[in-house]
């Protein structure tokens, strides 16, 4: 990244964290009990995509979540072939990017606005776009990979102990919130 560039993005961060919602409260929600989930994640190739899509086809036909949207940022200015318009998945790209590096636009401020049970971050490395969807998203838990960065963001992070694949953090994060408020947990506290 260029250094004009790391100065746009760390204005950016300054601009994050100063937005940052203050006295949210978090509702810890179990997966299986969840009616409205969320998922951002990076587009970085095809691969990526289809691992996305087909998580969120497991969500829908083994656990019966109807209500599933995801978001993808493309770290190109064109979106690539394969995005090709599909329900319950968008897109933006770096044109949808404002001078700090912060997404806009209609597709990104109606997901914003949106109350999701859950929203769960599927990025491997911080990206602020995708931490400024989180960090705005008026979802009432926030679900991703341990950072530093995303300590004042998320409610629930998942450490990766090493790990650093996409369906490695896809399995931690579904393992990790079908354990959240289950019957078993609340038997093994008593």
């Amino acid at each position: 990244m260029k250094l004009f560039d790391r100065f746009k993005e760390w204005m950016g961060i300054r601009r994050l964290l100063r937005d940052l919602p203050q006295g949210r409260k978090p509702l810890p929600r179990n997966l299986s009990a969840a009616r409205k989930v969320a998922i951002v994640y990076v587009i970085e190739d095809e691969a990526a995509h289809n691992q996305v899509r087909n998580y969120v086809k497991r969500i829908k036909e083994d656990i019966g979540i109807t209500h599933i949207m995801a978001i993808g940022f493309v770290d190109s200015k064109i979106q690539p072939h394969y995005l090709h318009a599909k329900l319950n998945f968008d897109s933006f790209t770096l044109k949808d990017l404002n001078w700090y590096r912060i997404p806009h636009g209609n597709t990104i401020e109606n997901f914003m606005a949106e109350e999701y049970d859950v929203i769960i971050d599927l990025t491997l490395q911080d990206r602020l776009p995708i931490q400024y969807i989180m960090a705005k998203s008026r979802a009432r838990f926030k679900v991703g990979r341990l950072s530093d960065s995303n300590k004042r963001i998320l409610d629930m992070m998942i450490d990766m102990a090493g790990g650093q694949s996409l369906p490695q953090l896809i399995q931690q994060v579904h393992r990790y919130l079908l354990m959240i408020n289950s019957e078993q947990a609340s038997y093994s506290n008593s």
